[in-house]
């Protein structure tokens, strides 16, 4: 286990915490936040002038464009990450990559290749500046998660929409065996 205490500007003291096995190869990493600000939804604009805005995923963080229906959830090996609005959206970009890489047109329904391009489309239009209409959302139940942008909109989660969160990665409890 390391863990690297700094000052994140604006965000203030964040902890960073990576466990890792060195016979498996495990690894997580997760920032939290000197000061708790209990769970928090960021919702901004993608927009030229947002591309630049500091983006902290806690490996707890939901991350959703809405309206291009994407969405990231938490899963059990789920970490945290500093980037900034540009890399979210080139981390999304690179997984459509994929699975158009992967699309097999004798196999495949073609509205699903119709689906990869417009995303792809619509991913690269947002990166090379174009004004669009889609919005980046995180939504945190631990509250580990941040947009650094003056046009950040930032609101508690209801009990509600934490409950419709998926959980994300638990700390396992290693024992070491004694034989």
């Amino acid at each position: 286990m390391t863990v690297h205490i700094d000052e994140i500007p604006y965000f203030g003291e964040h902890t960073q915490i990576t466990l890792a096995c060195e016979s498996c190869g495990w690894r997580r990493t997760d920032f939290i936040p000197a000061e708790s600000k209990g769970s928090i939804g960021n919702r901004i604009s993608i927009g030229p002038e947002t591309l630049n805005a500091r983006v902290i995923r806690g490996s707890n963080g939901t991350i959703r464009i809405p309206e291009l229906g994407l969405e990231v959830e938490p899963g059990t090996a789920s970490s945290g990450y500093i980037s900034n609005l540009e890399g979210v959206l080139t981390r999304f970009r690179d997984t459509i990559q994929m699975l158009d890489r992967s699309f097999d047109e004798s196999t495949d329904p073609p509205e699903e290749k119709e689906r990869i391009d417009f995303l792809l489309n619509s991913l690269e239009s947002s990166l090379s500046g174009e004004e669009t209409s889609f919005t980046l959302v995180i939504l945190d139940p631990m509250g580990h998660s941040g947009i650094l942008h003056p046009e950040t909109e930032e609101w508690s989660l209801s009990d509600n929409e934490i409950e419709q969160l998926a959980v994300g990665p638990e700390i396992p409890i290693m024992e070491v065996d004694s034989d």
